[in-house]
């Protein structure tokens, strides 16, 4: 049988998630990207509305423009949990070399690093045994995600750029 420590295989699983959740931030920073230009300016749709200006005569338009950025839904995902369940046949126990067989802290050694060396016991875990008609390596993962709210430094950015929205020009038939 071959043998894979069960921290091992925890450890990892546990790293996969935490790469599919950064992936995921990574993602959304790109997507962020897309409403500004190559200059890092917000890109903006100009829409040509009914003048409101005082004194405006029937036909004026203004000319209004709007950040794209807050014309659209910012929810963010993260992971909300995951499950993972898999057929192993159990294996022997496992155990780390000590660093110290007396049990003692050396002087000047601290308290963490000696927990850290002491004798460890794991059990092996054979994650490639059949199961029936499972096969080999049967693993069930199920992943969810949540929507968020966006983060305080997307909610400013974008509140400070539906401040800048407005009418920059109006204009009359004709002109």
């Amino acid at each position: 049988m071959t043998g894979t420590p069960l921290e091992g295989l925890i450890e990892a699983m546990a790293g996969a998630v935490v790469e599919a959740q950064a992936r995921i931030e990574q993602a959304q920073v790109a997507r962020l990207g897309e409403y500004f230009d190559e200059d890092n300016r917000p890109k903006s749709v100009v829409i040509r509305m009914p003048s409101m200006q005082p004194g405006a005569r029937d036909g004026d338009e203004d000319l209004y423009r709007a950040p794209l950025l807050p014309l659209v839904p910012t929810t963010s995902l993260r992971i909300k949990d995951v499950e993972i369940c898999f057929d192993a046949e159990l294996g022997s126990f496992v155990e780390s070399d000590a660093a110290d067989d007396d049990g003692a802290a050396t002087l000047g050694q601290s308290r963490w690093a000696f927990l850290s060396k002491m004798r460890k016991r794991s059990v092996a875990l054979d994650t490639a045994a059949r199961r029936g008609d499972s096969g080999v390596g049967k693993v069930q993962v199920k992943l969810r995600v949540e929507g968020v709210e966006p983060t305080d430094g997307v909610a400013r950015l974008t509140n400070h750029l539906t401040m800048t929205q407005g009418v920059f020009q109006t204009f009359r038939p004709g002109d």
